[in-house]
């Protein structure tokens, strides 16, 4: 197994504990901030969706997402169980497409990326790491905000 497959296979991991966590809701606990925090259940996941296809799809893709990332922390639009599960297994599909299809020697290209207003300059490697990291610390809140919202 290369590294990419092994780097996938994490991110699939944390994905599969994502999932649980939202098919163990119902949408009014997904769509519930906690008093005194500014995220639900469901816009973090919306969120992870949107932070997964930038950092896989489209700086280790090339591909051109049109990320709106403010949208996704949107607390006005409500998060539908079903649909936001469709998403990450959409998300989900193209990511494996794409790390599945990656050589290893690709992981050591140089690519660049947004960070707020700074330009990363950083290797494929480290995106698919950004994305991993970027789910392992969403999907540890995620697991507190259901305790919170009662679905723990």
């Amino acid at each position: 197994m290369g590294q990419a497959a092994r780097l996938l296979r994490h991110l699939e991991d944390l994905r599969k504990a994502v999932v649980e966590a939202v098919q163990a809701m119902d949408e009014a606990a997904l769509n519930t901030r906690p008093p005194g925090l500014s995220n639900s259940p469901g816009i973090l996941v919306r969120h992870l969706v949107g932070s997964e296809r930038y950092w896989i799809h489209q700086v280790v893709g090339g591909e051109d997402v049109r990320r709106n990332r403010e949208a996704e922390f949107d607390p006005g639009v409500p998060v539908r169980k079903e649909e936001v599960l469709q998403q990450v297994e959409a998300v989900a599909r193209r990511s494996r497409e794409i790390l599945e299809a990656l050589p290893d020697a690709e992981l050591e290209q140089a690519v660049e990326a947004q960070a707020g207003p700074r330009t990363l300059h950083l290797q494929k490697g480290d995106a698919v790491v950004r994305a991993l990291v970027h789910w392992a610390y969403h999907q540890g809140q995620l697991q507190l905000l259901r305790r919170l919202v009662g679905s723990g």
